[in-house]
């Protein structure tokens, strides 16, 4: 099967499918792998909490974020 017949197969799935999707390829990475990069990303959130509680870094509401990511993704 080719990557444009998979592309093209995505494009049908409902949107919790492709959620499930995610997930099924993210485990079938390296595990080692998705470890640390797991453990970078927990680090990263604690890191950016303890910012945000010394006020180093404001808050932005959860649509607003995402209307800006997907219009940046627009480009």
């Amino acid at each position: 099967m080719s990557l444009v017949s998979i592309q093209n197969e995505i494009e049908k799935l409902k949107p919790a499918e492709k959620v499930a999707l995610i997930d099924v390829l993210w485990e079938s990475l390296d595990e080692q792998r998705v470890k640390e990069i797991e453990t970078k990303w927990a680090a990263e959130s604690e890191d950016r909490i303890d910012a945000f509680e010394r006020r180093e870094l404001t808050a932005v509401e959860g649509p607003s974020a995402l209307d800006k990511l997907r219009s940046s993704l627009k480009r």
